[in-house]
């Protein structure tokens, strides 16, 4: 039985910095502290050293989050790391019953004492597990705990919550946590994964047995190339011999056709004579031919000359003429178009100055209304400026601060809007005149008082 002697932590989740706990005692051993002091985090380390793949059981999202990520004070670190150190008190008590050489005992070293398990992350993602320091791989870790209890599915760690669901699970899950506590939990894997391996090997048997079978098709498809091949050199022999029978007497008949072919070369020679003779006497008549023909081909040139002459000066007249015609198109049909928009020129000036007119008279009869307006304007000036004289007189009567009339804006941009600006200024003013009789009134009455 296996019993924790150390655990090492550098990085993990709130270990930021190294931190050793040594388990040495016998008995029971506690970790006690307020809530979010990091006691889960321990169980964790261990848990995540031993294997724990899932980082939902880690309680966080992801693997990455079990590495340290810094405080307000602390930089975040790019590596988590978690040692365990465990010993078999039952093969450390019989290496000290071995027979001592030189006053110490001498370990068996395929059943050590104590072992080592390290476990890294990266914050890139790479993981790394080692034995007594030696890299390893996951199944390794899992090889050496099994049977042992141990493992990040095992009866050994029992987190917060774990009892009760033990309790509310199904009779499978505690039959899992059961045989995993007797020891059978071993041999069930082992049994699985000799099962596994005798299925591979089935299935690379059946392989083998088509690697098989498609051999022995290749195999007679190569014997019957090979069959093929002999018989292709036995008929390339009697080819070769048929052939060369052939050829002689192919020789022998050429022989006689070249004898043949000598006596009438020498005809030919005596008639090649002849006909020379004749045909230094017409090369001559050639030659004089061939002059009389120089002189007629070049009179011709000089002919085709000025005749392309006269064609490109036609090619040339024509363009014109056409571009000429294609011109007068053209200005014949700007021509209507100016018709057509002067005449719409025309009728719109007709409109243009209908509408003038009205327009005129449009203008005349707001300047008469301006005329009467700067009028009215000018006579609800003078009563403006009269109540505003009153205004201030009973403002200055009542001794408190009133407000001065707000000054006109100015003209307006119509004479319409001044107006009507002018109008709600004075209902204003009468308003402001009701206001101030009726605290006059007020004024009197609190004077009475």
């Amino acid at each position: 039985m296996l019993k924790l002697k150390r655990v090492e932590l550098q990085g993990f989740k709130s270990f930021c910095e190294r931190t050793e706990l040594k388990f040495n005692g016998g008995g029971i051993a506690a970790i006690v502290g307020p809530n979010g002091c990091g006691k889960s985090n321990l169980s964790d380390a261990i848990s995540w050293v031993l294997g724990e793949q899932s980082a939902k059981t880690l309680r966080g999202a992801r693997m990455e989050d079990v590495i340290f990520a810094g405080t307000r004070d602390r930089k975040p670190l790019g590596l988590a790391t978690v040692t365990l150190t465990l010993v078999d008190p039952s093969v450390q008590q019989a290496h000290s019953d071995l027979p001592k050489s030189n006053g110490h005992a001498e370990p068996d070293p395929r059943h050590p004492a104590e072992v080592t398990i390290t476990r890294r992350l990266f914050r890139s993602g790479e993981s790394e597990y080692l034995i007594d320091g030696r890299m390893a791989r996951l199944r390794d870790i899992q090889d050496l705990f099994l049977g042992t209890g141990l493992g990040p599915e095992s009866y050994a760690i029992i987190e917060q919550g774990r009892i009760g669901q033990l309790l509310s699970s199904k009779p499978q899950d505690r039959r899992a946590v059961i045989e995993e506590a007797a020891g059978v939990t071993k041999y069930k894997t082992k049994r699985r994964l000799a099962e596994a391996k005798l299925e591979g090997a089935k299935q690379n048997l059946a392989r083998v047995f088509d690697i098989l079978e498609e051999v022995t098709r290749q195999l007679n498809s190569l014997k019957r190339q090979a069959s093929k091949a002999r018989r292709y050199e036995e008929l390339k022999g009697e080819l070769d011999a048929k052939l060369r029978v052939l050829l002689a007497a192919r020789c022998v008949h050429l022989e006689r056709q070249a004898a043949a072919a000598t006596q009438d070369l020498h005809q030919a020679s005596e008639e090649l004579k002849e006909l020379s003779a004749q045909v230094s006497g017409r090369e001559q008549e050639h030659a004089r031919l061939q002059t009389t023909a120089y002189e007629t081909e070049a009179r011709l040139t000089e002919a085709r000359r000025q005749l392309a002459e006269l064609n490109v000066e036609v090619e040339r007249t024509r363009g014109r003429l056409e571009y000429q015609a294609r011109q007068s198109g053209a200005i014949e049909q700007r021509i209507q178009q100016g018709e057509t928009e002067l005449q719409g020129l025309e009728a719109r000036l007709a409109e243009l100055e209908t509408e003038q007119a009205v327009h005129r008279r449009q203008v005349d009869e707001w300047e008469r209304q301006a005329a009467e307006a700067r009028d009215r304007s000018l006579r609800k000036n003078e009563q403006r400026e009269a109540l505003q004289n009153r205004l201030r007189e009973r403002e200055r009567s009542l001794e408190s601060s009133r407000m001065a009339v707000l000054r006109l804006l100015g003209e307006a941009s119509t004479l319409k809007n001044q107006l009507a600006q002018i109008d709600e200024y004075l209902a204003g003013v009468d308003r402001e005149t009701a206001r101030a009789q009726r605290e006059e009134q007020t004024a009197v009455s609190d004077l009475a008082r």
